[in-house]
């Protein structure tokens, strides 16, 4: 069985590399670059992006998404039979509140964020480095990896996209539907998906159920990798 990770916003697939290596038990891990795939798809969109990485899964997979990349897993799980379980990371299937869907992103705060966006690309990447790793007992730190991993200038057509897709994109109907073992893991002082949303998931689908790991935000697989890997784990042995 092999085991995909989809990484988030702002980042490269490389932002996985140490946490990837220390997880045993797979044939093959893979961590796909979404913004390579983007190009090659029809568009920039989590769904066709979603319908062009299904046909590269050859064997039935775990997929470990992070972020906005739970979008993209959430689009896969209709595009391939071959996902076996899927763990979501500081993720959720409506990123921006809604009437009846507070603790995400406001939307003022999202428009904002295209705003600054637009004009400064690289002080919006470092500002946002700053968003994940606040929480973190070692935010620092959290922050100087989330930096090394930020994606090159030639990507801003495609994050500047994705923001817009964020605003847009409600996929709470298909998470109600998802009946493959779902868990999703979040962090205790998450600004951007907090932890509160752990009783508006579970309401929304019964059947999964939400972990939080204290003392972190919203990269907890960098600054709580132990934590992080052993969950997944426990959940993998429980459910599969």
């Amino acid at each position: 069985m092999d085991c995909i990770f989809l990484h988030g916003w702002g980042v490269t697939n490389k932002v996985w590399r140490e946490f990837a290596t220390k997880l045993s038990g797979f044939d093959n891990i893979l961590t796909p670059c979404l913004y390579a795939i983007a190009r090659k798809s029809k568009d920039k969109g989590f769904k066709s992006i979603a319908e062009t990485l299904s046909k590269t899964i050859k064997k039935n997979s775990i997929l470990i998404a992070w972020s906005i990349g739970g979008l993209v897993a959430l689009r896969l799980l209709r595009e391939t039979t071959k996902i076996r379980a899927v763990v979501f990371i500081a993720s959720t299937p409506c990123f921006v509140n809604q009437k009846n869907w507070q603790n995400v992103i406001k939307r003022n705060d999202l428009i904002q964020l295209k705003k600054r966006f637009a004009n400064d690309m690289w002080g919006t990447l470092n500002y946002f480095a700053g968003l994940i790793a606040y929480g973190d007992i070692n935010s620092s730190q959290t922050n100087k990896y989330i930096r090394q991993h930020l994606v090159e200038e030639k990507q801003n057509e495609i994050l500047s996209f994705w923001l817009t897709a964020l605003e847009e994109n409600d996929q709470r109907n298909q998470f109600a539907e998802l009946e493959i073992p779902s868990r999703i893991i979040l962090g205790q002082n998450d600004v951007l998906i907090k932890p509160q949303i752990k009783d508006q998931v579970e309401a929304l689908n019964p059947s999964i159920h939400c972990e939080i790991i204290k003392n972190c935000g919203h990269a907890p697989f960098v600054s709580r990798t132990k934590e992080t890997h052993n969950l997944i784990y426990k959940f993998l042995n429980e459910r599969l």
